[in-house]
């Protein structure tokens, strides 16, 4: 492996919590950038994309599940924003997907929570933040796939408090408690969707994600994404729960 490896603790997501942490140093999710072998770094390189790996562990922030910062992607050269892909490593995940207007961050047009087990994959469409949660007991481990010639784009969640919603541990014990995060203006109801199989893509939930680097044409979607649109749609990535 290669890369940086670094711990997210309550403190550190503070800006995006529903409230203040009681324990701010509690490691609530770890990632490793870069986190691909060391013989497959020339021909990610050559693809301008990044593997890496994350881990959210089982622990309550206040009443929210874990989950992490939340972050945007910027536009690439022909104006369409990067997509991303994730996989389930370990556990299960909830992807809190969010497309806002074009001139207003606070208003969201579209607003998905994604349920992923583990093998499975799920694009990220462009225009789309996203929030990775932890709905279960047991740690959360997934890995991804985007470009490597961008940074995620943070402020907009840091300044709004998070995404559109906070999930809660459920009264009920079952499922989770949504509220709508008072910072933005309009948000609409979520619908809740799982992933599928994209043929197009090269998308399927035998192969791990990593060995998709063996088929590189299936990952020119990343870099190149407007080649692709008519396939990186939530009809196209998703169904209805």
């Amino acid at each position: 492996m290669s890369g940086k490896s670094f711990n997210k603790t309550a403190k550190d997501l503070s800006p995006v919590l529903f409230e203040p942490p009681k324990k701010g140093e509690r490691v609530i999710y770890n990632v490793k950038r870069e986190a691909h072998d060391a013989k497959d770094e020339d021909i990610l390189k050559k693809l301008k994309i990044r593997y890496d790996e994350t881990t959210i562990y089982p622990v309550l922030i206040g009443r929210e599940l874990p989950k992490t910062f939340g972050h945007y992607h910027p536009q690439n050269y022909s104006g369409v924003y990067y997509p991303e892909i994730y996989s389930i490593l370990e556990g299960r995940a909830w992807y809190l997907m969010q497309k806002p207007e074009e001139s207003n961050p606070k208003a969201i047009q579209e607003i998905y929570l994604v349920e992923a087990k583990k093998n499975e994959k799920i694009v990220l469409p462009p225009g789309f933040g996203n929030t990775t949660i932890n709905p279960d007991k047991n740690k959360l481990k997934m890995a991804n796939f985007v470009a490597s010639v961008f940074e995620n784009e943070y402020h907009a969640y840091e300044n709004l408090r998070g995404a559109a919603y906070y999930l809660f541990e459920s009264k009920s014990g079952d499922s989770a408690d949504f509220e709508k995060n008072s910072y933005y203006e309009s948000v609409p109801e979520i619908v809740k969707l799982k992933p599928k199989v994209i043929p197009q893509l090269g998308i399927d939930f035998k192969t791990p994600l990593y060995e998709m680097i063996r088929n590189p044409a299936n990952l020119k979607f990343l870099t190149k994404p407007e080649k692709y649109l008519q396939f990186l749609t939530i009809e196209n990535c998703f169904e209805k729960i």
